[in-house]
């Protein structure tokens, strides 16, 4: 029983000490554990425990941070290529061939406004998506279900915000049943 009254002692004593720390930290974050992944192009964070505080701040030009536990992409924040084309660190379209579901990464700085314009192989206009980029990574995903099977070509357009560089450039997508 002396036993069970000095380790209800101790763990007390723990958790007091600890409360008095944190309460001198803002913001604080209790992270239990968790880890990371990467599985081809995907990275994967995972954590046990909640952030105390979690708060989000907004700048001009669209720009918003929150802090918290997992903040996705900030292990690379996107490259910087100011050539005229798409280059592979700024662009990934997967899977391809493709059943159901096209995804398309952007991970550019450049910032402007999207088109992305699907045509079949007669050059005949399938469908197209326009969306405003940020220069924050952003992925799209594309619903080629209803589509017959066959080759694709996506064309892919950044008209440039002020400070950026226009991007231009085709894509071979076959799509599979």
């Amino acid at each position: 029983m002396k036993k069970v009254r000095i380790l209800f002692l101790a763990v007390g004593f723990f958790i007091t000490s600890q409360a008095f720390s944190q309460a001198s930290v803002s913001p604080a974050t209790f992270n239990a554990s968790g880890g990371t992944n990467f599985f081809t192009f995907y990275r994967f964070d995972w954590s046990f425990g909640e952030a105390m505080a979690i708060e989000t701040m907004e700048a001009s030009g669209n720009l918003k941070v929150t802090n918290g536990i997992l903040q996705p992409g900030t292990h690379n924040p996107g490259a910087n290529n100011t050539g005229g084309d798409w280059g592979a660190e700024e662009i990934k379209i997967l899977p391809n061939p493709v059943q159901n579901q096209l995804e398309i990464d952007f991970m550019s700085k450049q910032k402007g406004k999207v088109t992305m314009t699907l045509f079949d192989e007669s050059g005949k206009l399938v469908s197209n998506r326009q969306f405003d980029y940020y220069g924050t990574e952003r992925i799209e995903k594309w619903n080629f279900g209803p589509y017959p099977s066959g080759a694709y070509f996506l064309k892919i357009q950044l008209v440039p915000a002020a400070g950026s560089v226009a991007k231009n450039s085709s894509y071979r997508v076959i799509k599979v049943k």
